[in-house]
């Protein structure tokens, strides 16, 4: 069937139809007449640059526990930075690495041992040398921060810090020193309240970095100056660490004998080391170069190659004998610089109280920890020079400090016991106690009359006591030798004895406290003799009328203790005992030249027999012999510049006869050549020999009297 279309309803209108032109003519006017959008520009995100680091430094971090070190490796390098290898990049390192701390701090929870690269390069960087204030107070609190976290840092930091205590040794690092210490000391101070276990780790820091004794002077002053400053705040440590700094000083000062005993070939040279105070021979010793900066090419951080001279420790087989005398001159400069600023820092610490008009208790406390040192590492050591002036110069700072010092020495020596090697004290250091007591008491200007008349009356209460202690063992084994007379070997027996007996008064061994003792009681006598009489009408000593002299009770058993059957005057130091006789001879006191004169027969005959033993090496009881004959702890202070603190409180030589002088130059000594004639001058300088050195002294080479 075909298909038809249906009609259109009769009202509905046909389709318009439009040509696509027309349509696109209007479109096209109509978006013309609309405003135009304007074309997106893509928008750049907004980073954090402190987040950001943060974020690389935290997965810098974990990327190290999963083995990844390459992030990390750059984070370490950001921190290194050493004035040696950047010295004109300092502004720039601050600039770069100051963003970075922010980013550490915040993951400073996280460094463990794990990242020993990246905190030991915060700890050693050169930071607290830069410019910037405000960079080193945020670098300082980042290190703090570190350190407070994870305490198993402490010993690098201490070791990191403690490096610039010779920062300022060379002369471009001079213009800085003073602010480099005061950071450094305001970081330690921190770090000392903050973290108290520190202490140890600090005090073996310091020893560490300690300078060797060959190091210049100037780095050994402001090592030292730093390391007593330090001890201003951190007062726990000042037992331990001043330990270390008295055994490097005694290093220095065995070493000043080492140079001397070199230099006794050529006197001329001797008297520009012992100069006897002169001012321009004194500054001698610093033009040679001593206190000069390094001026090396290639700068180093501050504690590289400052410890090193460029003279061995005892020279070489082919040194010329004029280098040997220039590193004298240096080690005794060197010495000088070291006490002075002992001395200074000692002057500052033991002021009266201007209320009170009395020391502090801290004061007190410091003398009794110096005064523990000395009987610890001091008072063992013969063969120091100077160091032990330290003690000599505290005494004088309070008449308790002396009493304290004194009460010690003698409970050293201790009780005169029938075996004196009792105790806990060995008979060296008993030996050396009674040393410095006598020297001490006869050099300090400071001490009054009473006090000197106080210790010879203990010293010759302590001689008679032993001596009453030798008379009794004689009466106990002589009442054996009877008892037992009726057996057949009673007189070998009883002739064994008795001459064990008779040869007491030569077995120094037995009698070693003994014959220091009484020394002592000579030394003192011959020094202080002014202060054990009064004229004979009362009143003190007139030098010109010696004849009635009124003596102390304090002095009584002098003379009991002096012709004993030990005989004292064979065994002491003969410079003593012929000072003594004369002293004791020229003020009426006793005469003792012919015990003198008999010991020294008696003295050549036993030399000519021992002739044959001396290639034998010397064994400890002649060794200790020649200590006592030879120590005298207080001999005349020669450094220039320490002997400013002593010279005012101590006590020059004056001959019998002379007045009085209130000039306490050595120059004022006396005269070799007075009317006693030249054997007295000879005398004289046999005491003066009584020094430690085992040649010539340094109070020879002055060519004045002790």
């Amino acid at each position: 069937m075909p298909i038809t279309k249906a009609a259109a309803p009769a009202n509905q209108q046909p389709p318009v139809r439009r040509s696509s032109r027309r349509l696109a003519k209007n479109s096209s006017s109509v978006d013309s007449a609309l405003p135009q959008p304007l074309p997106v520009q893509p928008q750049p995100a907004f980073i954090d640059k402190a987040l950001f680091l943060c974020k690389f430094t935290e997965n810098a971090l974990r990327q190290v526990k999963e083995g990844n070190h390459e992030e990390y490796g750059k984070l370490v390098k950001v921190f290194v930075h050493s004035q040696s290898e950047a010295h004109q990049a300092s502004e720039q390192y601050v600039e770069e690495v100051t963003p970075w701390i922010s980013a550490v701090s915040a993951n400073v929870s996280a460094l463990d041992i794990s990242y020993r690269e990246l905190v030991h390069a915060i700890l050693f960087s050169d930071w607290i040398a830069t410019a910037d204030d405000r960079f080193v107070h945020r670098y300082a609190t980042l290190v703090l921060q570190i350190l407070s976290a994870h305490p198993a840092w402490v010993p690098q930091a201490m070791s990191a810090l403690v490096r610039w205590f010779i920062y300022g040794a060379r002369a471009h690092e001079v213009p800085a020193a003073l602010a480099v210490h005061d950071r450094l000391h305001a970081l330690l101070e921190q770090i000392y309240r903050a973290i108290p276990t520190c202490g140890a780790s600090l005090s073996m820091a310091i020893t560490d970095a300690h300078p060797f004794r060959t190091a210049r002077a100037n780095v050994q002053v402001l090592f030292l100056q730093n390391v007593l400053r330090m001890l201003d705040y951190a007062i726990g440590l000042r037992r331990e660490v001043l330990h270390t700094v008295l055994n490097r000083i005694i290093q220095v000062d065995v070493e000043v004998q080492i140079e001397i005993e070199d230099l006794n070939s050529d006197d001329d040279d001797e008297d520009e080391i012992a100069n006897d105070g002169n001012p321009d021979a004194s500054a001698a010793m610093y033009e040679d170069g001593v206190f000069d900066f390094d001026e090396d090419e290639d700068e180093q951080g501050p504690a590289d190659d400052l410890n090193s001279d460029s003279d061995s420790d005892f020279g070489s087989d082919s040194s010329e004998l004029g280098e040997i005398k220039y590193n004298a001159k240096q080690v005794v400069a060197k010495l000088d610089a070291i006490m002075s600023t002992l001395f200074t820092w000692l002057e500052r610490h033991s002021q009266p109280d201007p209320e009170l008009g009395e020391m502090p208790e801290a004061a007190m406390q410091l003398f009794l920890l110096f005064l523990d040192l000395f009987t610890t590492v001091v008072l063992p050591t013969f063969k120091s020079r100077y160091t032990q002036f330290f003690v000599f110069y505290l005494c004088g700072r309070d008449p308790q400090f002396a009493d304290v010092f004194l009460g010690t020495m003698m409970g050293i020596v201790g009780e005169p016991v029938r075996s004196t090697a009792s105790g806990q004290a060995s008979t060296v250091t008993k030996v050396a106690a009674a040393s410095y007591l006598s020297s001490l008491v006869s050099r300090a200007r400071y001490l009054p009359g009473n006090i000197v008349r106080n210790v010879v009356g203990v010293l010759v209460q302590w001689a008679s006591t032993y001596l009453e202690v030798q008379d009794q063992l004689q009466c106990e084994a002589e009442e054996e030798l009877r008892r037992r007379q009726p057996h057949p070997w009673a007189k070998t027996y009883a002739q064994v004895t008795a001459t064990g007996l008779q040869s007491s008064a030569t077995d120094f061994e037995r009698h070693a406290v003994f014959y220091a003792v009484t020394q002592a009681i000579m030394y003192l006598f011959c020094f202080r003799w002014r202060d054990l009489a009064e004229a004979a009408g009362g009143g003190a000593v007139i030098e010109s009328e010696l004849d009635n002299l009124r003596w102390c009770q304090e002095v009584e058993g002098v003379q009991r203790v002096i012709f004993s059957k030990l005989n004292p005057l064979r065994a002491c130091s003969p410079a003593v005992a012929q000072q003594f006789s004369q002293v004791a001879s020229q003020t009426n006191y006793m005469f003792c030249y012919a015990v003198l004169q008999q010991n020294r027969r008696t003295g050549d005959a036993a030399d000519e027999g021992s002739a044959a033993n001396s290639k034998s090496p010397p064994t400890h009881i002649q060794i200790l012999r020649t200590e006592l004959v030879t120590f005298f702890p207080f001999d005349p202070m020669l450094l220039p510049i320490s002997r400013q603190f002593i010279d005012d409180i101590y006590l020059v030589w004056q001959n019998v006869g002379a007045e009085p002088s209130d000039s306490n130059d050595d120059n004022d000594d006396g005269d070799e050549s007075s009317e006693d004639g030249r054997d007295d001058a000879d005398v004289v300088d046999q005491m003066v020999a009584m020094s430690i050195s085992p040649a010539r002294p340094l109070s020879v080479l002055t060519g004045q009297p002790f």
